[in-house]
């Protein structure tokens, strides 16, 4: 009997481990993805020289390998999730750290698409890792709670960054860009070491059912509002307002301080009323925030709507949870790469599709009209999520 209780101990202090070392990982990425996040668009602007519809064209591009996500995710079926996860960051990492040797269009492309591949594979394996490490307990408030570190570490990305454009001046991009990369490749090495308890079932290889249909949509949707808000918003700040490096970095910390406090608050709201009042909440607040910038040229207001947008993007973990409601046995990973590969049908054509409005009507709003109609159609859509809690059962 007291071996038993001494394997239970082992296998509870082995999991706390695995805890720490995913919290490790999750930080560090993080982190690097925010320095290199935060420079990024006026690395462009500034190095590259490039417009509207340069970087609507990047964007469209660097998301081709999400559109293959469930294809490569299924290839790799055989790995446990830990596993593809960290090569994945490996990928990014090195990616990402050689961004700023290249000052031209073509190799940032081919650069941008080399770490997209990687960032891909990690983005489909992190919630399934989350919840597997959850073991069907509170679901919400882990993906809350990391979400929440990766908040905290963004801060002091964005606060290392802003020292760093001070004291090397703004024109040294490349040091972010190497920061960045060496922090995402100490989230590779950290989640290489996680055990068998970050390691879901047995995984099916593609799996695309019409009962996940309501999924499919609301993912498809969210990946249109994320595509629009997240080029166009920033970018229209940078090159219609000429907001300044030291600025963008401002207001990301701001988001970051904001998004490590109420990210783990959002998931145990979830936890607590279900998928449906938080992703009708977060629906309406896009059609504000939409509207505001179709409207609005005020850039203080337009400040305030960036802010809340991204606050407002702690609510997207509904997505995941309302999967994993209804999601069968060992199809939560796959169902979630899927997931990924329709969103990215929307982050392959709107960025370009936007920045080709935005170019031939030299209007920078009309891609934030077109935002407005998916919030409105997402709203819609969430009032089919059934009502209150799922079932208890184990997590897929």
């Amino acid at each position: 009997m007291s071996s038993l209780s001494e394997a239970a101990a082992q296998e509870e202090l082995t999991l706390r481990r695995d805890w720490t070392r995913f919290g490790i990982a999750t930080i560090l990425f993080a982190f690097g993805f925010a320095v290199y996040g935060g420079v990024f668009q006026n690395f462009m602007r500034d190095q590259v020289q490039a417009n509207e519809f340069d970087v609507g064209s990047l964007e469209s591009l660097r998301e081709i390998p999400g559109f293959l996500t469930a294809l490569m995710a299924g290839t790799l079926v055989a790995f446990a999730e830990s596993r593809i996860a960290a090569v994945g960051l490996a990928i990014t990492a090195v990616g990402i750290g050689i961004t700023g040797a290249f000052h031209a269009m073509p190799p940032i492309i081919a650069v941008s698409i080399f770490w997209s591949v990687g960032f891909h594979l990690y983005a489909t394996m992190q919630s399934p890792i989350t919840l597997t490490l959850a073991r069907g307990k509170e679901g919400g408030r882990h993906l809350g709670r990391m979400a929440g570190l990766g908040g905290l570490a963004t801060i002091a990305a964005l606060g290392v960054s802003w020292i760093i454009a001070q004291v090397v001046g703004k024109n040294s991009y490349n040091t972010f860009f190497v920061l960045g990369g060496l922090s995402i490749l100490g989230a590779a090495i950290a989640m290489a070491t996680l055990s068998h308890h970050a390691a879901g079932t047995k995984r099916q290889p593609i799996v695309f059912r019409r009962e996940y249909g309501l999924y499919y949509l609301l993912i498809f949707l969210e990946g249109c509002r994320r595509q629009i808000f997240s080029i166009f918003a920033s970018f229209s700040l940078i090159l219609v307002y000429h907001v300044p490096v030291q600025n963008m970095l401002a207001l990301q910390f701001i988001n970051a301080i904001l998004i490590a406090i109420t990210a783990p608050r959002m998931g145990k709201w979830i936890d607590k009323v279900g998928e449906r009042t938080p992703l009708m909440f977060y629906a309406v607040g896009l059609i504000i925030v939409f509207l505001g910038y179709a409207l609005i040229r005020k850039i203080e207001i337009l400040y305030l709507l960036f802010i809340i947008d991204n606050v407002l993007f702690t609510f997207t973990n509904g997505f995941t949870m309302y999967l994993n409601r209804i999601v069968r046995p060992g199809e939560l990973t796959p169902s979630i790469s899927m997931g990924i590969t329709v969103s990215h049908v929307a982050a392959v054509a709107i960025p370009v599709s936007g920045a080709w409005l935005w170019h031939y009507f030299g209007n920078y709003q009309i891609p934030f009209w077109v935002g407005v109609v998916f919030a409105v159609v997402s709203l819609v859509a969430t009032q089919y999520i059934p009502k209150g809690l799922p079932p208890k059962r184990e997590t897929a």
